[in-house]
């Protein structure tokens, strides 16, 4: 019975995902340290981590009616772990968030309220209300990083702001990318994904053209003199994956290529967002960061 209930929970806080939250914060850590950490380096990445975990519980809580329909097996609506548990057990981990941002400094308390205020604007609100979704939550994706360097400095290093651009075009390119795995069943359910509400093919384009302009603020630390080349080699492999896996999506929109492309937006992300850490960082000190996670 125990290990059910372990079992639910960890399919409830997407365990496989959370690389993301941990490389997105590091290096923001990393780059106003130059190089360093701290323990509020190792505080933040925390609160960031188990604030991601939070959120998808509360994606889950406020969605289990529709998941009723669509996926009776998910934790809740296949009854293994009860809604009020999770909205309890989501919500104690919001306090101690908030308890130990605080106790770093007043502005990193005052991003945590921001990130959490995201987390609930997608998942009660825009989840499904089309374009608005998928800015929403790249927004707190990408603004990981600017509270790991805030939670150890109460600054942001001028570079980390590229990052900042970067991961918020990727996560929004990849976020409507990514819908196209379901695009069937949320017509059925009436969910407005991105593609549904304006279209597939200005979808298609709005994903691309948004995830080529993330490379392109990846880069620019490099191409204005700002970085040396070394870190692009991370970014060099990122863009691989994300050409390869996306590709297909561009010529046939199925179910299949829609897996196939969130599997590479996953793998592209945890070694594009951690990636500028390698202008302070030594190469094979950032090969065993970032690609710990596919060990």
């Amino acid at each position: 019975m125990l290990n059910d209930k372990i079992k639910a929970y960890l399919e409830l806080i997407r365990y496989p995902l959370f690389p993301i939250p941990i490389v997105t914060t590091l290096q923001g850590v990393i780059l106003v340290n130059e190089g360093e950490m701290s323990w509020k380096g190792y505080i933040a990445i925390v609160v960031s981590m188990i604030g991601y975990f939070a959120g998808m519980m509360k994606n889950d809580y406020f969605h289990s009616k529709t998941d009723a329909l669509s996926t009776p097996q998910k934790p809740i609506p296949s009854g293994r772990v009860s809604p009020r548990n999770v909205f309890l057990i989501a919500s104690s981990i919001y306090i101690v968030c908030l308890s130990l941002g605080f106790l770093m400094n007043y502005k990193a308390g005052l991003i945590v309220i921001i990130l959490i205020a995201f987390s609930h604007l997608y998942n009660a609100i825009f989840k499904g209300k089309g374009i608005l979704g998928s800015i929403i939550l790249p927004l707190g994706i990408a603004g990981m990083g600017i509270f790991g360097a805030v939670a150890v400095s109460g600054k942001v290093p001028e570079i980390l702001w590229y990052a900042f651009i970067g991961i918020f075009l990727f996560d929004f390119g990849a976020h409507i990318a990514t819908t196209f795995k379901d695009i069937e069943h949320d017509r059925l359910a009436g969910i407005v994904t991105t593609p549904i509400q304006i279209g597939i093919k200005p979808a298609l384009f709005l994903s691309t053209f948004a995830t080529i302009l993330a490379y392109v603020a990846f880069v620019l630390p490099y191409v204005i003199g700002k970085a040396e080349p070394h870190y692009l080699i991370w970014a060099g492999i990122a863009f691989g994956a994300t050409f390869i896996t996306r590709i297909p999506l561009l010529f046939k929109q199925t179910q299949d290529n829609g897996y196939l492309a969130l599997k590479g937006s996953l793998l592209s992300c945890i070694v594009l967002y951690p990636c500028l850490i390698g202008t302070v960082l030594s190469i094979p000190i950032c090969a065993i960061i970032i690609l710990t996670p596919f060990l």
